[in-house]
């Protein structure tokens, strides 16, 4: 997906954070004939491995994840992130409007990388522009 083509509030991503991904990632494979993207991380106190997973080279089906460094504290169930162009914004009008916040992730510079928040009736989803 060319983030150049993304329009504000256009559904982008879709993850899964889990305490064993690597385990689980073979349960998606087998069930959609995902391929699997390991994705280098670390949260400081040693090196791990999360996981894209495709379809293709061309067509990304999502993340699975750890439950550690910035995704520590998500809930273990698909969570879908709609693109938003201001984090900011989106995130004082979901709240303004009786969202909740549950985890943000912000860049070295302070900015936001993405938000989870609940909408007025408890549903779960996340906004950001990463890409």
């Amino acid at each position: 997906m060319d983030k150049k083509q993304l329009k504000n509030g256009q559904f982008y991503w879709t993850d899964l954070t889990v305490d064993d991904p690597g385990a689980l990632k073979d349960f998606y494979k087998e069930v959609f004939g995902w391929q699997e993207i390991p994705v280098a991380m670390a949260d400081g106190a040693e090196p791990y491995t999360d996981y894209g997973m495709a379809i293709d080279t061309q067509t990304h089906g999502g993340g699975i994840c750890h439950n550690r460094g910035s995704n520590k504290g998500i809930p273990p169930q698909w969570i879908t992130y709609f693109y938003v162009e201001d984090i900011a914004q989106s995130l004082a009008t979901c709240l303004a409007k009786g969202g909740r916040l549950l985890k943000e992730s912000r860049k070295k510079d302070g900015s936001y990388n993405y938000v989870i928040v609940t909408d007025p009736q408890g549903s779960v989803f996340g906004m950001g522009n990463m890409y």
